[in-house]
Order: structure tokens, then sequence, then C-alpha cells
């Protein structure tokens, strides 16, 4: 029987402001309707008309006017969407296409109830969609006022009473879940969640502990059904988003803004709402998230909802995986192979023996909680294991390993090593020691050292290198032959994979990776292998070695090792080569060996010629130096002796004319014997170009036309100025020589720079470039190649020594420069010289003497091994004023110095008979006396001060044979530098000198 309600709240009273609009007085309506009972009839019906579509729309009930005539003629937006429809399609439908039964039960009712005017009468009747679809539903329909009887319209409020049943199911579903704890609560809430949000799917997931970009579901609902867990990376996800902390909405096209997330593709998703969880620190643990196939209306209400939702399942998912870690922990101690024991720091009883040591030890848990450590232990007494821990309790050590003995119930003992940790919660401290039973790998340790000794006692002696593997297959032994064999000792290998010792790289410098090593493959396939093999020695030379590797086996046949043996076969392959080759070559290489022999003979007696004259210049230029310094040296005393006698004064002139003609005839010796030292310095080649300038056009004959260009701005370089000078004179007389009847010759100098792919010859920098190019003959291609031989010429017998151009390439290779030639016959040659550039100032040289130099009062230490050029010297330095020491070898000057003698000057020969050399005798006095000046002095110096052919760095060098001004200059300027040089001796610049 329909309801009929007197006085409803929802009835439809004008005179009372209209309960209807009671239910939107939270919008506050407009109070013009309040008033509605005051004018005429037809004045209220137009304000209604007017107002009443405002109000309905403010309305969340659904709302329809329906004419007498049965037509729908005011809908709300609430109406509209309950029935599906668009509003502008529902105005004017019959009403009995939404209700099909309504005339029926509301004539029914009105028989059966009659009801007064303005009263409301409520039906329940079966409503129709727009789709067709049906529910029941509740309907309020308005009387209309006697007062008002040409009203012609009637109010109907509609109510879903099966959305209605839906929720209050919902809300007890909601209520039961929230009444469940842990998993339980977790798989029904993904039901819940996916049956209150109308969604498809709802997946609850934990994030991966070791990754933030892994999840795994930890519940899945899917269409109507609780689906497997499975795990997904988050990048380019939704879900991505959300482990950044926030709540994600996207209430449509998700797949369009996440092309990536393949998951959204194969569900056919469309829209997205997740929520991240977090346990009770704050950490994230998790993220809840719902999907649906179509977009999300209320996604606001949506979100709040899984909001509500995310923070009970974050509590509970926390406590999840609390407990089953808890729980999985407590399963891998109980199940651990190795012995785990807990015991109390200060009680020292046991609190947790895992299983595998209690049957290890023979004892139940209950009998062990009445036992300590010391119980199990018999090494150790009480008072002991107390000193044992005492670090731990101090926190001086973290953990603590050592070896001991346990006894087991029945008596019996069995080794093991300990790990002691003292761990410290919020109850109190507990010791927790993992044990290790090391019975059986002692006694296998054992049984092998016996064997490696009795396979040392019958292997020791052989030649074959033998190498002993274990089952890691690492080296354990050696015999006297691998040691020899390989280089490196048992004591170098032990422990290692023989393998990443002596194998590990290929002949080219490539990595061997150990599995493509078939001397490895022993092992593991149990099967004899054999072969050839390049080793590495320990110098990092590689050496061929034909080896057999066999697997060892044990009692059971499993393969616990390896044994290789190993020899090297280089003398052996290199014999077979040569019987290989032997027969098809043996007459080639007679016929070559018997050319070669000829051609080496003839070789060997130009090189012996030539190395013997060297050694001859050399030596003569040593002694013919020193005989012309003690000459030389007394002619200028002599001199002084005699001076005023003007005949006499003449005769000594003319000796020493003859002295300093026997001077460079010595440097010319030793030039060409090459042992004559560089002495390189920053130098500015214009400045040398142009003092050489004048010289260069004696030299050349009136036909020849010499031009030199020296631009402005030409760098500064390295180079020893009298070699270069040498080397541009050479070159002049080498063009010279090409043009018989005359022509041009041309010296520029000009800046370069190369980079790395300018040429092989050259580091990439700075260089200046020195052109020499002449109109001559030109060479041919055959000659071109030679031309920097030593010893080759083109001149004619006597005319040329063919040192020029070799002497012209040493200096630049020496110089770190370059030289090349470009020449064509006919038409000319051009040299082209490249020296480094010098950043340096250019040094600063001593013009030649022109004035004798006055001496001083300074004490000079002599060091001279030969009588005659010593005391020479003496006099030519105490005529110059100074306190003379002499010493006739380095061990004697060393005596005096170390005897405190105050000393100013040390000069010394360079080549010094007896164990101490010069050097060693410089460093010593600067040591003993840090002010003191060094000056060395040598007429033939190949080693001590020269290295590469260069004079090293620092040192100070007077050569003989020298004048009397030279000495006195280059001793009064070693002793002014030392004011200047604030650590030790002075090493000073070259001083140019006159002799």
């Amino acid at each position: 029987m329909p309801k009929i309600e007197q006085d409803s709240p929802l009835s439809w009273e004008i005179r009372n402001g209209s309960a209807l609009f009671n239910r939107c007085k939270a919008n506050q309506m407009n109070p013009t309707l309040v008033s509605l009972k005051t004018g005429t009839m037809s004045d209220r019906h137009l304000q209604l008309e007017r107002l009443s579509p405002t109000a309905l729309d403010n309305c969340r009930d659904a709302i329809i006017g329906v004419s007498t005539t049965g037509y729908v003629r005011h809908c709300n937006a609430a109406a509209a969407a309950l029935f599906g429809y668009c509003r502008n399609d529902v105005l004017n439908l019959p009403f009995d296409r939404l209700i099909p039964s309504i005339d029926r039960d509301l004539q029914a009712a009105t028989r059966a109830c009659p009801v007064a005017s303005g009263t409301i009468v409520s039906v329940v009747a079966q409503a129709v969609t727009a789709s067709g679809t049906t529910f029941d539903a509740e309907l309020r329909i308005s009387t209309p006022d006697q007062e008002f009887q040409d009203i012609t319209m009637r109010w109907v409020t509609v109510i879903n009473a099966t959305q209605r049943e839906r929720k209050h199911q919902l809300q007890k579903l909601m209520v039961d879940c929230s009444r469940m704890v842990g998993r339980d609560f977790v798989e029904e809430a993904v039901a819940v969640l996916a049956e209150a949000l109308g969604v498809r799917w709802v997946m609850l997931c934990q994030i991966d502990p070791g990754s933030i970009r892994c999840a795994h579901t930890y519940a899945f609902w899917a269409d109507g059904s609780r689906q497997p867990n499975f795990s997904y990376e988050l990048a380019g996800t939704p879900c991505g988003n959300v482990v950044q902390d926030q709540v994600c909405v996207y209430p449509s096209d998700i797949q369009a803004l996440f092309p990536d997330d393949r998951l959204l593709v194969q569900m056919g998703a469309e829209s997205y709402i997740g929520a991240p969880l977090h346990a009770s620190d704050g950490q994230l643990i998790g993220l809840l998230a719902v999907l649906n196939d179509q977009p999300i209306q209320d996604s606001e209400g949506s979100a709040l909802t899984l909001e509500l939702f995310a923070g009970r399942a974050g509590a509970e998912l926390e406590r999840l995986q609390f407990g089953s870690s808890a729980e999985r922990l407590g399963r891998i101690v109980e199940d651990a192979a190795s012995e785990v024991f807990v015991f109390d720091a200060e009680t020292f009883r046991f609190i947790l023996v895992n299983r595998g040591a209690r049957e290890n030890l023979g004892y139940t848990m209950d009998e062990l909680r009445d036992l300590t450590p010391v119980d199990i232990k018999p090494q150790f007494t009480a008072e002991q294991f107390q000193s044992l821990v005492a670090p731990l309790r101090h926190g001086s050590q973290t953990i603590l390993t050592f070896g001991t003995i346990h006894r087991r119930k029945d008596g019996s003992d069995y080794n093991v090593t300990v790990r002691l940790q003292l761990l410290r919660d919020r109850e109190r401290p507990v010791f927790f020691a993992a044990i290790e039973d090391t019975t059986e790998r002692d006694a296998t340790l054992c049984e092998l050292r016996d064997t490696t000794e009795r396979l040392n006692s019958v292997l020791s002696n052989t030649t074959m290198a033998m190498f002993l593997m274990n089952e890691r297959q690492e080296c354990v032994y050696m015999n006297d032959a691998a040691e020899q064999l390989t280089g490196f000792s048992l004591a170098e290998t032990q422990g290692r994979l023989l393998h990443d010792v002596i194998h590990h790289t290929y002949p080219d410098g490539k990595p061997f990776p150990i599995h493509e090593c078939s001397i490895d493959r022993a092992f593991p396939t149990g099967d004899n292998v054999q072969g050839q093999e390049i080793f590495i020695h320990k110098d990092g030379s590689f050496y061929p070695v034909f080896y057999s590797a066999s697997p060892i086996r044990d009692a059971s046949a499993m393969t616990v090792g390896t044994v290789i043996e190993a020899r090297n076969i280089a003398e052996e392959i290199e014999a077979k080569r040569a019987r290989d080759h032997f027969n098809t070559e043996l007459e080639a290489r007679i016929e070559q060996a018997l050319a070669e022999r000829d051609d080496a003979e003839a070789k060997l007696r130009h090189a012996q010629k030539m190395e013997a004259i060297g050694k001859l210049t050399g030596g003569v230029a040593h002694d013919f130096n020193n005989l012309l310094q003690v000459v030389g040296g007394n002619l200028e005393l002599i001199a002084r002796d005699v001076a005023g006698n003007l005949r006499a004064s003449q005769r000594i002139e003319l000796a020493m004319t003859a002295t300093e003609r026997g001077a460079k005839l010595a440097q010319q010796l030793l030039a060409f014997s090459r042992k004559q030292p560089l002495n390189p310095r920053p130098c500015n080649l214009t400045l040398l170009l142009t003092g050489l300038e004048e010289m260069l056009r004696r030299l050349l004959s009136g036909q020849i036309d010499l031009q030199v260009f020296c631009p402005d701005g030409i760098w500064d370089c390295f180079v020893d100025a009298a070699q270069f000078e040498n080397a541009v004179l050479n070159l002049a007389i080498n063009a010279r020589d090409a043009m018989v009847d005359g022509g041009e010759l041309v010296i520029a100098l000009e800046n370069a720079t190369f980079d790395e792919n300018a040429s092989n010859e050259l580091a990439a920098g700075d260089y200046v470039m020195l052109t020499v190019s002449d109109t001559g003959c030109g060479m041919s291609p055959e000659v071109r190649e030679r031309i920097f031989e030593p010893f080759f010429t083109t001149k004619e017998l006597g005319q040329g020594t063919g040192l020029g151009l070799s002497m012209v390439y040493g200096l630049m290779k020496q110089s770190n420069g370059h030289v090349t030639v470009h020449s064509e016959e006919g038409v000319g040659t051009t040299f082209t010289l490249y020296l480094p550039r010098s950043h340096l100032q250019p040094a600063e040289m001593m013009g030649p003497l022109t004035e004798d130099v006055v001496g001083g009062e300074e004490t000079v230490l002599v060091v001279e091994d030969d009588d005659a050029v010593r005391a020479t010297v003496n006099g030519l330095l105490r005529e110059l004023g100074y306190r003379v020491l002499l010493a006739r070898d380095a061990e004697a000057g060393l005596a005096i110095l170390e005897s405190g003698a105050a000393v100013d000057l040390l000069f010394t020969d360079v080549i010094m008979p007896g164990k101490v050399r010069s050097r060693d005798l410089a460093k010593r006095a600067a040591e003993i006396l840090p002010d003191i000046s060094i000056l060395f002095t040598s007429g033939y110096t190949e080693t001590g001060i020269i290295h590469g052919g260069r004079l090293d760095s620092g040192i100070d060098l007077l050569s003989k044979p020298y004048s009397r001004n030279a000495l006195a200059q280059r001793v009064r300027h070693s002793l002014n530098a030392r004011k200047t040089k604030p650590n030790g001796p002075n090493f000073g610049t070259e001083v140019r000198t006159q002799h």
C-alpha cells in the first residue's frame, strides 16, 4: 500500500513557503517566493514559472514538473542525470515513459487513501532510464491546493531506492572492512574500494626496499575478483608520480598522459587516482591506486575516499612487512647451516640457539638456557672469557673473531671459528655469535699439507714445471722448476688463480678472460687437456710452453683439484722453425752470407778505423790541451817577467799565437770525435745571423749573391749558439760548393706553429724556422737520401770530410728540433732547420776580454792531477793575488775541505784518478761549505758533467786551454755570483771567454 505522508517536510505548500524549497534553504532562496500567497493567482503562477528552475537546479533531489496532461514541463539537473537524459531531451516527454505505471499506481493509492489538498502522496514504482535499464524509485507527488484549482502542474520528487539500498550495503561493507586487521583488511579493502568508487581495478602495492623504481602488488582487484600479484617498474607510469609522495588524480585520458605504461594499455584504462602509503615514521612504503575504463566523474570525492583508506592501509602494510620480516629472519636463523648463539651480555646465559647448533652440541634449548659459552668452550675459564669480550664491551672492537674448541654433550670436541658481536637494543644488550664448524676443513687442510709435502719431496728435483691447484683453481703448490719458469715464488702465487698470475694477457696486450683458457677446462670437465700456450713471465716477457692439465680426483671420483705440467718450448719452436726452413733457404743464405760477410768486413774495417781515429783524436786532444795549458800559462807568466824587453815580448807573442792555433786545432779534433758538449741556452737567432752575416760574405765568392731576411718578432729558441753558427757556416759552404758558376744564397728566419697532425718528426708547438736556399746544381734522389750519413760526400777525395751535414743533423736532434731538405737537379737545394721556441729570456754573454782582470784575495782550492798544469794554474792564480791550496786528486781535495780550511772557490778538473769523482767532490764541498763557488775545467769532457752530449744544468765549465785573462774572468765571475745565489754554490750561466 502506498504511503501517504501528511505535513511531510517535502510537501509542496505555497502558503508555508514551499516545503520543497525548504530543502534548499542553504542555497539562500529568493525571499519573493515566500510571499507567493499575496496577490492574484496569475501573479503567483508567473513568479513560480520564473523562479522555480533556479531553485530546482540548486537542489540535489531529482525533481520533475508534470503537467496535468501527463507531460514533463520542468526537470532539474539531478533528475536528468538520474534518468540518463540531457535536460532538454527530457522536457515534453510523456511522464509514463519515465514511470510507465505511474497512473495506475497513483490512482490505486488515491482510492485507497483519499488525501487532503496540499499533501504529499508517496508511491513506490519502477523507473526506466534512457538506456532502458530499470530501478526501483520512490515518488513523492504533490497534490494541488484547492485554493488554486487553476494550477496546471504537479511536482514529483524521484528517489532511487535501488541506489539507496546499495549505499546502505556499501556502508555495511565499509564497517565490516574497518573491523578487519592485517592481510584480511588489505585484501578486503581493494574489493570495497572497487565497489564504493565503481572502478574496475584497485591495486595496493609495496615499494621494493632495494629500489624505489620497482613495486610489487600486495593485493590486486580486477573485474570483481582478486587477481594474482605481480611486479612492475614505476618509471613512466602514474604510480611513479605517486611515489614522489603526492596524491595523483587523472580523471581521463590516462594513456595519452603516460604512453610508455604498457600496463595501462593492456588494461584499457581511461582514468587513474593514486595515493602514497606511509609507515609510522613517515617513510614511503607503498601506494594505493584505482583505475577505470571510463572517466571518473567525482574525482575529488574519489580521491578523498582513497586518502582515507590509504592511512589505514599504510599502517596495516607496515605491520605485515614487519611481521613477515621478523618471521622470515627467525626462519633463516633457525635453518642456517652455521651455528648461531645469542646470550645475555651480563649473565652470559644462552637466550637463543638455532637448530644447527643444538643438533651439533646434542643439547635441547631448555638445557642450553641454563648454560653459558664457557660451559661449551673447554679452552676458556670464566675470567679468560670475560677478558676476551672486554674490547666489545668497551667499544674498542665491533667484531671479535677467534678459533677455539666446542665440547658436545657427549664429551666429544670439534673445531670452530667464532665471530662475536655485542648488540644493543632498547631492552638489554646481548652477544651474537656466528659459529662455523671447521673440523672437516681443518682436517682437509692438514691432509692437503701432508700431500703437498709428499708431492714436494717427489717433484722438487724434476726439471718439469709442476703446479697443483685446489678445487677453487687456486695455486697451492709450485716446484722449483715452476718458480724458475714463471719468475714467481710460491708465496706470490699461493691462493691466487694461476690464470691471473701467468696467463692473463694475450701477446698483443688484450686481456685473456679465463673462460677462453683451455687449461682451466680440465677442472670443470674432468678431462685431461694438453697443448701449447703463451705464458707471461714475472718480468712481463712472453714465452711459449707445452702443458698438460689433469684433474685430481678423490676416492669418490669427485674432482678436487688440477695438476699442471709445463715446459718452456721457445728453443724447440725456434729449432723446428730453423729445420723447416733450412733446406729451402740454405743456398740463398750461403750466397747472402758471403755477400754480407764481404760488406760487413768492409764496414767493420771502416768503422774500426773511424773508431780508432775518434779515440785517438779525443785522447790526443786531451793531452794536447793539457800541454797547451802549460805552455800558454807559462808564456803569459814569462811575458809579465820580461815586460819592457821588446824582442823577448815579440817572441812570446809569436809563441802565444801558435798556442792559440793549437787550441783551435784541439777543438776541431774534439768536434770531429764528437766529444765536445753542447751548452744550449735561450738565443735570439736574429742577433746571431746579424753577427754572422759579415763572415758569410767573406766566405762566399763574389759571384754569389747573399740575402739574409730576419723579420721583426722572431721568437727566441733553445740551442747551443756556437754550434748553431757552425751549422749555418757548414750549410753556406755546401751551397757555395754547389754554385761553381755563381748564384744566389738566401737565408731567412720565420716563426712556425705545428699541431699534432702536422709532422711525424716534430712535436706539436711553436718553432723558429731557418731556411738556407741556393740555386746550385741540386741533388739526385739517391744522393739526397744519404746526405746526413756520416762521412758521406760527393766531393772529390781530399775535398771534404763528409761530417758537415751529419753534424747539422745531430745538432738539430740534440736540440729537440728537425732538419729537412728539398732539392731538384739543375734547380737548387733548400735546407730547413726547425728549433723549438723558448719562453725564457736570452742568456747574457760576457764579451771577450780586452784588458787584464784584477784578481782578488780569496782562497782557491785547485784540484788537478797533471803536475805541470797544477803548477801553472798555481802560478797564474797567485800572480792574480789569490791564496791557493793544491791537491793532486779528488781524495786529497776532499781531505783539505774536511780539515776545516776556509775555501772560497773549488777549481777542479773533471776527469780525476782515484775513487772520488770530481762531481762527487763538488757535491761534498757544497755540503761542507754552503757558500763555496765551484768551477770545473777540462780538455776532454766525456762523462761526469756531460750527459746526452750536453753540459749539465747549473754547471760552470772553463775549457782547456785557457788564457790568464779567461781564468781571471771566470774565477772572478764565479766568486761574485755566489753573493746573489742564496742556496749553496754557484752553478751559474756560461761565460764566453777569449783564449
